[in-house]
């Protein structure tokens, strides 16, 4: 049975729309819902949800970019938080909390099989832009990871954090080991944190902290 319709500002109409949609893509995945079963679930009618968004692509791709601005907000307060700690280790443990998240995980893999509805890269230069203001901010001495270096520190970990947490359990299972201990994941989360504190932090991806890169 859906929510019971009553009135509502159209930024609260919004909002809850948003908050449905996340939810029931959390339960049944972006192709196991859509606009009607969302205009249900917060007691609107269907043409509401389409006057507001469109269409249901329009839908996840904002339920998306909200999901990525939340993403960017947590690695930001992270690494205020973590001056001094290797940028690599926060950066990471934001990574893996979102993709604990089945739900970002699966508005992610939807985006990229719907990459001509133009989510793909959703919020993902954002991410980076928030990233090296944070690092420069925390890191002391005169160098300071390259641009370049960022990006390569988080394209690799984005691969390997979505790539785990898509295949991980089966590939645990297929070594002989159980998914459902989280010392793997653990271990698995500071290997690689290690490497890419090290790839950030190398000598050749390091630039003078004034320098302004194009």
């Amino acid at each position: 049975m859906g929510a019971r319709r009553r009135r509502r500002s159209p930024e609260e109409a919004c909002e809850e729309i948003l908050a449905a949609a996340a939810t029931l893509i959390a339960e049944r995945g972006p192709d196991g819902a859509g606009l009607r079963q969302v205009a249900e679930a917060v007691g609107v009618t269907h043409g509401l949800v389409t006057h507001y968004f469109g269409t249901y692509g329009a839908l996840v791709r904002e339920v998306l970019r909200r999901e990525n601005a939340l993403l960017r907000d947590r690695v930001r307060e992270r690494i205020r938080a973590e001056a001094g700690v290797p940028t690599a280790k926060g950066m990471m443990s934001v990574l893996f909390d979102a993709l604990a998240d089945e739900r970002y995980v699966r508005l992610f893999a939807w985006a990229e099989l719907h990459a001509d509805l133009g989510m793909a890269d959703q919020g993902l230069r954002e991410l980076v832009d928030a990233m090296e203001r944070g690092i420069r901010a925390a890191l002391p001495g005169p160098e300071v990871p390259g641009r370049d270096r960022i990006e390569t520190v988080v394209l690799l970990g984005l691969s390997a954090s979505y790539g785990y947490a898509i295949g991980g359990r089966s590939w645990l299972s297929a070594l002989g080991h159980d998914p459902a201990d989280p010392a793997h994941e653990a271990a698995f989360r500071a290997g690689l944190t290690t490497v890419l504190a090290g790839h950030m932090t190398e000598r050749s991806g390091l630039v003078p902290r004034d320098r302004k890169e194009s």
